[in-house]
């Protein structure tokens, strides 16, 4: 009756302060009985979770189905949500130990695809050099230190905050921040002596474009002054 309205209100101010008021609504209608609404939730962070799958798992198919799991472990904690963290960070979590113990026994952590995050043209040339650019950085984010990794992605890729970051990885914020600086830094430095041969290219139908550009007005007759 009203002692219960009293305590889904009280709980619904709490998560207004960390998360936001849409995620609060379904939250609740979801609490409430309301089973469909989860589907919303789903489809608002699948994103994010199966981006900290991917980068703990490194197998697309691994990620899926640990990111499955992890909102299934989602969906039967929910009414224990209180709200401390967003609930962004609180699924993402969820999502990181999930995929954490199924890596268990392999010990590899790896970069999520950066191709879908990279803004597109509509120019097929520059789709092919992004994609490469993005495998590029996967090859070398891929090298670094598994927990120098593990921070980056999810503070350079999925863009958690130094709080939220250390609330998904059982660390302090002062170890974020010291990773995200040597991740950083080793990054900076692996790319600098292969960037240069990948950054604005000039090859394929560009170069060949532009070479008859050229030769076509060396070879016109002078058109004077």
């Amino acid at each position: 009756g009203c002692h219960t309205l009293l305590d889904m209100n009280t709980k619904l101010a709490k998560l207004t302060t960390n998360t936001t008021t849409s995620d609060v609504e379904t939250i609740a209608a979801v609490i409430g009985g309301d089973d469909e609404q989860f589907a919303t939730l789903v489809r608002r962070h699948n994103q994010t979770l199966f981006r900290a799958c991917r980068a703990v798992l490194h197998d697309d198919a691994d990620a899926e189905d640990a990111v499955q799991a992890a909102w299934l472990s989602v969906y039967r904690a929910l009414a224990s949500f209180r709200g401390d963290a967003s609930f962004r960070t609180w699924a993402t979590r969820i999502a990181v130990n999930e995929a954490s113990s199924r890596l268990r026994g392999r010990r590899r952590l790896s970069l999520v695809p950066l191709e879908d995050s990279m803004s597109s043209t509509g120019d097929p040339e520059r789709a092919a050099f992004d994609g490469e650019l993005g495998r590029l950085l996967e090859r070398k984010i891929d090298a670094l230190p598994d927990g120098m990794r593990a921070v980056l992605v999810l503070r350079d890729v999925i863009e958690l905050d130094t709080a939220e970051t250390a609330a998904c990885l059982d660390i302090g914020p002062e170890a974020v921040r010291v990773r995200l600086h040597r991740a950083r830094h080793a990054l900076a430095e692996s790319l600098s002596d292969t960037l240069a041969e990948n950054v604005w290219r000039f090859d394929g139908d560009r170069c060949a474009r532009v070479l008859g550009r050229v030769m076509a007005a060396i070879r016109a007759p002078n058109p004077g002054p």
